[in-house]
């Protein structure tokens, strides 16, 4: 069965059960007024509020309970007390629609990580903020052949060609990871070994890692390195899409 897919967070909404629709919208409508800046879309098919383009809350209604992501482990030990009581999941937070909207709550949780969205941003130091990354890998893959970059999954993403041959994706803090990080294609059978090696600085990302995908931590490596990794993706792309 086909994934119902929604063009707007009021559609979504709509889309929940009547008690349900409830919640969700005093969800909303908490997250709003803690980050009345954040612009708000979908992403994942799920309702997103990001500020210059990096997520500061997701929501998202279940069968008998409602999420909000990223709750950190910054987020978790600021409201310690306040979440007693509720359960955590991995990155994330669950609250049964059974009990009361903890309007209040969301509202503070919106503020606080908009405030850690924006600490990063205004990091000083070329290798810390999420502005200075992206300018980072906009440079080294402008050195690479005919490559083109746009919004993908909410992310900045690179190809080999306009639109086409995806090599490279900018990750900062997706669904909780607290890295900046760069997701690129390997050689078969490198992800691993890679992995095992330098820990620090590779990762097995989610989704593409099956697909022998590494993650890179940006702040945990040098232009040279990095410039590599870029190359030889562009290439293993490239290939294969000669061969098609």
């Amino acid at each position: 069965m086909a994934r119902t897919r929604f063009d707007s967070v009021s559609a979504y909404i709509a889309s929940k059960p009547k008690d349900a629709r409830a919640a969700l919208t005093q969800v909303r409508k908490a997250v709003r007024k803690g980050v009345p800046a954040a612009e708000e879309s979908l992403s994942y098919q799920m309702p997103a509020y990001k500020l210059n383009g990096v997520p500061v809350l997701y929501f998202a209604g279940w069968t008998s309970h409602y999420s909000l992501y990223p709750v950190t482990d910054t987020v978790a030990e600021a409201f310690k007390r306040e979440l007693t009581g509720y359960e955590r999941t991995k990155g994330g937070l669950k609250v049964p629609f059974s009990e009361p909207v903890p309007t209040a709550l969301i509202e503070r949780i919106a503020k606080f990580r908009a405030g850690e969205v924006l600490a990063r941003d205004s990091s000083k130091g070329r290798r810390r903020g999420r502005v200075a990354q992206l300018e980072r890998l906009r440079r080294l893959c402008a050195t690479l052949p005919s490559v083109s970059e746009k919004l993908s999954h909410g992310t900045p993403t690179f190809f080999v060609e306009q639109n086409k041959g995806v090599f490279a994706m900018f990750a900062d803090q997706h669904h909780g990871d607290t890295r900046m990080a760069l997701w690129v294609p390997v050689a078969d059978g490198l992800q691993p070994v890679m992995i095992e090696e330098s820990p620090v600085t590779y990762f097995n990302p989610p989704y593409m890692g099956k697909a022998g995908w590494v993650g890179i931590d940006l702040a945990k490596i040098r232009d040279d390195a990095l410039h590599a990794h870029l190359r030889e993706a562009w290439r293993l792309v490239a290939a294969k899409m000669k061969k098609r």
